[in-house]
């Protein structure tokens, strides 16, 4: 009985998903699909991420369409995954926990998990262990993290260099 408690108590807080990978985004979102957040401008490809409040997109990496291991949890603090190749931390606020999903372009999963704040740090990992895997986690946050790099990466990212938020 302790093993399945803990079972259920766990996947309050985390949810894999498989997802198909395409048109080289990956998002994470608590509000409706809206066209004009999705939309990379020049300054955006160069960063590898679209950020707005409760609406990000990440650049996958690979161009290809694929299958991949999305894993969203929720931590009381960030621990770097040992299989880390590209780290970013960026500001999330949920606006409603009814519509958190993640997503590609051509396909999306709800994410039931224990949300109970308004404000988070998502940190994005990508990983290559056996396969490339994903992680998103969400650290509650009384004040707003700035969104930047925690890794130097080969693609260009930079140990602390700043994002910068919406389209540009």
């Amino acid at each position: 009985m302790k093993n399945s408690l803990f079972y259920i108590m766990r996947h309050r807080y985390s949810q894999h998903v498989d997802l198909l990978i395409s048109h080289r985004q990956i998002l994470l979102r608590s509000r409706d699909y809206d066209e004009k957040l999705s939309q990379w401008g020049k300054g955006n490809v160069s960063q590898g991420a679209v950020i707005h409040k409760d609406y990000v997109i990440f650049d996958p990496l690979p161009e290809d369409a694929f299958g991949a291991n999305v894993n969203i949890k929720i931590e009381n603090t960030f621990n770097l995954d040992e299989n880390a190749q590209r780290c970013i931390v960026v500001p999330f606020f949920i606006t409603d926990k009814n519509k958190l999903q993640v997503a590609s372009a051509t396909e999306k999963f709800d994410i039931n998990i224990n949300v109970t704040n308004k404000t988070y740090s998502l940190y994005y990992e990508i990983c290559e262990g056996d396969e490339i895997y994903y992680n998103f986690t969400l650290v509650p946050e009384k004040d707003t993290v700035t969104a930047k790099f925690l890794l130097d990466d080969p693609w260009g990212g930079k140990k602390d260099n700043p994002l910068k938020e919406g389209v540009f």
